[in-house]
């Protein structure tokens, strides 16, 4: 058979690309009620739009949290904006660990984690975790950090 000339190019089949979840990323945390700034709160794991298996980890800092084990809240909150799941997630010593850059560093600055188990899933998911100081009395978040990320079973 013939070779064609080398200056010929060869036909070549383009990649059909493959949707991203990042457009629903971006979507499903819906608006913030009450951001909190970095120097407050922030979560370090998982990374925004980042897929994790199940159980995943979450975990960051607060500079209050440790002042009475008040400690944090982890909502995991779905495209529908349901409520999940929440966690009362109690402040961890502060002894040997570093906090990060950015955190108002106060006597109470303590880190934070928690393992979040899902069950019923039947492929990634979408979902927006709300990380918060506290509630309103009528259970509004305050000091909120929204981090979305694909949760796959």
């Amino acid at each position: 058979t013939p070779t064609p000339p080398q200056d010929t190019p060869l036909p070549t089949r383009a990649a059909t690309p493959t949707p991203s979840p990042v457009a629903t990323l971006l979507q499903v945390c819906g608006p913030n009620p009450d951001p909190a700034p970095p120097s407050v709160l922030q979560v370090q794991e998982p990374k925004p739009q980042q897929k994790v298996g199940v159980p995943f980890h979450v975990s960051g800092w607060g500079a209050t949290i440790g002042f009475q084990d008040a400690g944090v809240a982890v909502a995991l909150v779905n495209a529908k904006q349901e409520v999940v799941q929440v966690l009362d997630v109690p402040p961890q010593p502060r002894t040997y660990r570093v906090p990060p850059s950015g955190l108002e560093i106060t006597q109470f600055a303590r880190p934070f984690g928690a393992d979040v188990v899902l069950s019923g899933l039947t492929g990634p998911t979408p979902f927006c975790l709300w990380v918060y100081l506290e509630a309103t009395a009528d259970g509004t978040p305050k000091g909120v950090v929204q981090v979305p990320v694909v949760v796959a079973p």
